[in-house]
């Protein structure tokens, strides 16, 4: 059974004149190569450039005046903690583990400096806004931008925070969590 087009023209009709057509097409080519002349010079080679490997300048955070509050110092460790589970480098992850037992104190007492704001601004609900504000902190530095740039900066961060004391951790804070996102401040002021 032929099919008829919506041009009324049954099927073979239109095989047969796309194989005319291609035929015509086929007889005006030929084989041979005929240059274009060319009204423009030809083009310059290009300068010779060297390959420079990158190096990062040493990383030195400078303290600022005022020490930041425990909800940056408590989120510097989370954006850590994230890095060092997204960023799959296992000097990160066991930086992030040393950087927990040399700065112990001082995180503990953050999160406990946390978590009794939330209770008093929130009363018995304010743990549990704490985990929720945390897990909004934690998934905003999973998603950020620019993962190599955040992943690289947290590298170079934690090696600055295994030099400090933890006296100076909350005053290199502020400048850690831009370094590593320059959003992070408004990450941590959305969650909380």
């Amino acid at each position: 059974m032929n099919r008829v087009l919506p041009a009324g023209l049954p099927d073979f009709a239109l095989r047969s004149s796309t194989m005319l057509g291609l035929l015509a097409l086929a007889a005006c080519s030929s084989n041979e190569y005929r240059p274009v002349a060319s009204t423009q010079p030809p083009p310059r080679p290009p300068a010779a450039v060297t390959a420079v490997a990158p190096t990062a300048p040493p990383m030195k955070l400078t303290p600022e005046a005022t020490a930041a509050g425990s909800d940056v110092v408590w989120a510097l460790r989370g954006a850590l903690n994230v890095a060092a589970l997204i960023c799959q480098n296992r000097s990160l992850a066991g930086d992030y583990n040393n950087i927990l037992k040399r700065h112990r104190a001082l995180l503990n007492d953050a999160y406990a400096t946390e978590q009794a704001r939330y209770q008093k601004i929130h009363g018995r609900a304010g743990v549990a806004l704490h985990d929720k504000a945390m897990t909004r902190l934690y998934n905003g530095f999973a998603s950020v931008p620019d993962r190599r740039r955040f992943c690289t900066q947290a590298v170079r961060v934690a090696d600055e925070l295994l030099a400090l004391p933890s006296a100076d951790v909350p005053r290199i804070a502020r400048r850690a969590l831009t370094t590593m996102e320059p959003g992070a401040l408004r990450l941590v002021s959305s969650a909380g």
